[in-house]
């Protein structure tokens, strides 16, 4: 059965915050949208979920006022934020020639003063980080990974194992995958500072969780129609409009489409006409974030502790979520695959392996999480660009072809991989598809 009504302007796949954002925006310009969406619930990447009293993120969590757009959407909707990790009583360590190192305040703050010597490139490479202007770059780095940045990075022991961290926690994914320039863009939108860095990537978080976010923003989309639960199989644009075929052998028409889809899935859906040849390599080579995020609940109160690791184990940070005399959850990062895999989330007595050089004698209860990198619908977590990919695919990945317009937090401008980078990209493809329906 299709669906063809004349007063929608466009038909979005994709459910998460580029798509909702967009949706809204359009609401605002007089244009009436669908959206369909594979998933039971909107929020793609980002996803609360509530487990044992607490409202945890399984994806997309951390938010901050250097992050334009996600914060001017939180005070629009008057969401409650909270700091975290709780600074109060902090514990900090790094692992280092096999044992936990404790982090004095002096100490932290020398790794901050590591961080920024690391990161001085970036100070240079992304002169303006906000209109995405790319600065001389006569020794290449835009081709160099975070690993080959870090073989020639020296610095005292602990302090380049806490720098080889802080890039394991943003790239997320093998850093010999991950190009050096994601950490220098970072690094470069937060004010070329290595603890405002630090406080934008993981420093304040939801009280009620992003769906709260969402679901404000989404309240306020003039939708002709929601679909969840509608993987689309076939998207077929003519010169009259656009065609979306869903799984279910429905059909949704209207004069444009917006593709709202990870760069990852772009693949599964079938185009025709083809996209462009760089967005299909792009899909086909994949981002580099492929780590796993996980709530671990252990025994005992573990007291409020932060521990960082390098790559060489299997986990490469954990924080404490909650603690009391009844148990305590960490939130757990591995960042390369290969080094813990976890199979639905059950394997506790490897998790219980993995986390002893970073808490020795801890006893691992459960495990909950998702599994993104094995996500049909995601098939990775955060957009990490692998070397060189920054140049190469970032411009067509939100090029417009013909009535198709695209949008997500993998192809933004300034936060890109972060919820800050969906609403931003949501912002420009709704004023670029009203530009197109006036025109």
């Amino acid at each position: 059965m299709a669906t063809s009504d004349s007063a929608v302007d466009v038909v979005i796949v994709g459910g998460g915050f580029a798509g909702v954002t967009a949706a809204r925006e359009l609401s605002v310009r007089g244009r009436r949208a669908v959206l369909v969406e594979a998933r039971d619930r909107l929020g793609g990447r980002a996803y609360t979920k509530d487990h044992d009293g607490h409202p945890m993120e399984f994806g997309g969590t951390w938010v901050h006022p250097l992050q334009p757009h996600v914060w001017s959407e939180i005070d629009r909707y008057a969401i409650e934020t909270e700091t975290f990790p709780v600074l109060e009583g902090l514990r900090q360590s790094v692992v280092s020639d096999g044992r936990v190192v404790d982090l004095s305040d002096d100490d932290a703050a020398r790794a901050l003063e590591a961080f920024d010597e690391f990161c001085a490139p970036g100070m240079t490479l992304f002169p303006e980080p906000f209109l995405e202007t790319v600065g001389p770059d006569p020794e290449g780095l835009g081709e160099r990974s975070m690993r080959e940045q870090l073989d020639t990075f020296k610095a005292e022991p602990a302090l380049r194992d806490w720098v080889e961290g802080m890039c394991c926690l943003v790239a997320f994914g093998p850093l010999d995958q991950s190009g050096a320039t994601e950490i220098f863009r970072c690094y470069a939108l937060a004010g070329y500072s290595a603890a405002q860095a630090m406080a934008a990537l993981s420093a304040t978080k939801l009280v009620k969780g992003t769906r709260e976010l969402i679901n404000s923003i989404a309240g306020q989309a003039n939708l002709a129609d929601v679909r969840l639960n509608s993987p689309v199989r076939r998207v077929i644009q003519t010169d009259d409009g656009v065609r979306v075929e869903l799984e279910s052998g429905e059909a949704v028409s209207a004069p444009t489409a917006l593709i709202a889809l990870p760069m990852n899935v772009l693949n599964s859906v079938e185009f025709e006409p083809g996209l462009s040849e760089i967005k299909q390599t792009a899909s086909a080579d994949r981002h580099a974030g492929a780590g796993m995020k996980c709530f671990v609940r252990v025994k005992g109160d573990i007291g409020n502790v932060s521990i960082v690791a390098p790559e060489a184990q299997a986990v490469n940070f954990a924080v404490t979520y909650d603690h009391g005399r009844d148990g305590s959850w960490l939130i757990v990062f591995s960042a390369n695959p290969k080094k813990l895999k976890m199979t639905q989330f059950d394997d506790v007595q490897g998790m219980q392996t993995a986390l002893q050089p970073l808490l020795p004698g801890v006893e691992v209860e459960s495990i909950v999480g998702w599994d993104w990198s094995n996500d049909p619908l995601a098939l990775g977590t955060w957009c990490i660009y692998r070397p060189g990919q920054l140049a190469k695919v970032l411009p067509d990945l939100r090029t417009t072809e013909g009535r198709l317009f695209f949008a997500g937090a993998d192809s933004a401008s300034t936060w890109r991989g972060f919820i800050d980078g969906a609403i931003e990209s949501g912002y420009r493809s709704a004023r670029d598809i009203d530009s197109y329906l006036t025109s």
